[in-house]
């Protein structure tokens, strides 16, 4: 486990990834992989739940910080990051959609990668 100020190394460089994908210029969204609809949702999810357990796993090395407070943390940090990029790539003309179940796949990937990081401590 990497300690003290390195251990937000990771997380960061997984949430710049996540802007950066977010907001380059791309096509319409609702993308079809392997003949399944929506297959975005799926990439959503899982860059989310990654990033989240990252993000947990480094708010626990906090002292002072419960279990429950990094939880909580990282599933309101995930999600309004991904609300957010919704929002800003709404704004922004990058040839990209605004879409709510975007925001929904984004939130239940925070969801379960905080979920998972808490299973991965006890």
């Amino acid at each position: 486990m990497i300690k003290g100020k390195f251990r937000w190394i990771p997380p960061i460089f997984w949430g710049v990834l996540i802007a950066i994908l977010s907001l380059i210029p791309g096509g319409p969204g609702n993308l079809n992989f392997l003949g399944i609809p929506y297959f975005d949702k799926v990439g959503h999810f899982g860059m989310y739940a990654a990033w989240a357990f990252l993000i947990f796993i480094a708010f626990t090395g906090n002292r002072g910080w419960s279990i429950q407070k990094a939880f909580w943390s990282t599933v309101i940090l995930g999600t309004c990051v991904g609300v957010g990029l919704e929002f800003v790539q709404n704004m922004m003309a990058l040839g990209r959609q605004f879409e709510i179940w975007d925001m929904v796949a984004n939130s239940c990937g925070a969801f379960i990668g905080a979920f998972l990081g808490e299973v991965d401590l006890s």
